[in-house]
């Protein structure tokens, strides 16, 4: 943990919680499907996937007991703060379909570290 911003891994989790929501969101909203209409094939069948990824890994750690993960949580807090602030930046730039989803993926493989061992 972080000597001078001590984070709980409760309070890790639930902010993995927050953000894949909102993402889920971001992913649903109309500004997002507007933008999909102006990619490509490619990028639309990556969002669609990327869509199914985000809620299946928030409902995984949805369902997860702290204990289970409170050891990768606190492994990863600073991987896990630091892409958490990305994935918020990149929310600004819903209309960039390719790189919001290279950050919303970025984010899930490293949630995904966090729960796989379990």
């Amino acid at each position: 943990m972080s000597e001078e911003n001590p984070v709980t891994a409760n309070e890790l989790r639930n902010g993995l919680r927050r953000s894949l929501k909102t993402t889920l969101a971001d992913l649903d909203s109309d500004a997002f499907v507007d933008s999909l209409e102006q990619a490509t094939e490619a990028n639309r069948a990556a969002a669609a996937i990327t869509r199914g990824e985000v809620y299946r890994t928030w409902r995984r750690l949805n369902t997860l007991e702290l204990d289970l993960i409170r050891r990768q949580l606190l492994a990863l807090e600073t991987e896990l703060l630091r892409a958490t602030q990305e994935l918020a930046g990149a929310r600004a730039k819903l209309d960039e379909v390719a790189s919001y989803l290279e950050v919303v993926n970025s984010f899930l493989a490293l949630v995904k570290r966090v729960i796989s061992p379990v």
